[in-house]
Order: C-alpha cells, then sequence, then structure tokens
C-alpha cells in the first residue's frame, strides 16, 4: 500500500521553499523530466496551464501597455500640431482626441494595476504547482525505497538459493567421480569404456 507524505512533512518544505528562490517550473527543462508529457497526475497539469495562463496574459499585458503607449504619444503629437485649427471639424477632432486619450490612460492604467499583480499570482500557482510536485515525487521516492528493499530481499534469497543448488550440484559430481572411480576399479577399462561409449557424449 501506497504511503502518503503527512501535512506536517508538507509545512516542513514549505517552510523551506519561503528562503529560495523558485524557478517558474513551466520553463525549467528538469521539471519537465520529472513530469514528462503524457505522465503527468491531473492536478500536475491543471496547475501547469493556470501558470502558463498567467505567463501569457503577462506578456500580453506588457506588450499591449508598450502599442498603448505608442498611440498615445501619437495622439498627444497630433493634439499639439492641430492645436492652431479654430473650426468646428478641428474641435471636433480635437475632442475626439482627447476623449481618446483619456480612453488609453485609463487602459494603460487598469492594466499597469494588473501587470503588477500578475507575479505574485505566478508566484503563488508556481509555489502550489511545486509542492504538489513534491509530494508525488517523496512518494515516488519513499515506494521505490522499499520496493528496493523488497528486491534486494528477493535476491538474497536467490542468492542463497543458487548457493545450495551450486553446493547441491558440486556433491553430486564428486559422488559420481568417486563412483566412476571405484567401479573403474572392480569392473576394469574395457567395460567402463563400453559404458562411457554408451552414456557420455
Amino acid at each position: 500500500m501506497k504511503k502518503q507524505p503527512n501535512t506536517a512533512f508538507g509545512e516542513e518544505i514549505k517552510r523551506a521553499l519561503k528562503s529560495r528562490q523558485v524557478p517558474v517550473l513551466v520553463l525549467d527543462s528538469r521539471w519537465h523530466k520529472l513530469f514528462p508529457p503524457g505522465k503527468k497526475p491531473a492536478d500536475i497539469a491543471g496547475l501547469e496551464e493556470d501558470v502558463n495562463r498567467l505567463l501569457k496574459r503577462q506578456g500580453y499585458l506588457v506588450n499591449d501597455i508598450k502599442d498603448l503607449k505608442k498611440t498615445k504619444q501619437k495622439l498627444m503629437q497630433g493634439i499639439v500640431a492641430g492645436m492652431q485649427g479654430e473650426t468646428e471639424f478641428d474641435d471636433r477632432k480635437k475632442d475626439k482626441q482627447q476623449q481618446l486619450m483619456l480612453e488609453i490612460s485609463e487602459r494603460i492604467q487598469e492594466e499597469s494595476d494588473e501587470l503588477m499583480l500578475l507575479p505574485g499570482q505566478i508566484k503563488r500557482v508556481n509555489e502550489e504547482l511545486l509542492l504538489t510536485g513534491a509530494k508525488y515525487c517523496f512518494e515516488k521516492l519513499e515506494n521505490g525505497d522499499a520496493e528496493i528493499q523488497q528486491l534486494k530481499r528477493e535476491i538474497k534469497e536467490l542468492k542463497n538459493e543458487l548457493n545450495d543448488r551450486i553446493e547441491a550440484k558440486e556433491e553430486l559430481e564428486e559422488s559420481m567421480d568417486s563412483a566412476y572411480s571405484l567401479m573403474h576399479g572392480i569392473l576394469g577399462r574395457s567395460v567402463m569404456n563400453l559404458y562411457d561409449k554408451t552414456h557420455k557424449k
């Protein structure tokens, strides 16, 4: 029966990890060797998806904020360039540009706020993934240790059985050699030659 790591041990691991910089596991080749594709437990695969989703969102926000800032810069240049216009069309255009500027500024602020929260969220889910993976790995090690001990016992038993068989074979060979020698002495060479021809290859 498989043993499950106890909760106290899990808490000890959490405390030990606080002083360690944990890599983003989905980006670490060592992690994928521990949990290769197609052999991942469902909870590991689910947490990996969560980390990947957060990383993807982080990348999207970084690029989108960059693009929004470029757009805002162009709008500002357009507003400055059109400051001299005094027609109704110019006023409507300026109003529209200023409204768009406001919307872009708000969006930049919202996305920047979200972007600031993402590293903490990634860290939390990544650590949860590490703890879940560690439980599987420690369980595998513990069960592997038990299996190794069982195999050692079986190997020892087989070695003892093999030694007994070797000893029995040697005793039988010694007994046969002795019997052959005695019979050779009693029956003579010619009779034993007949035996050798019919029984030995």
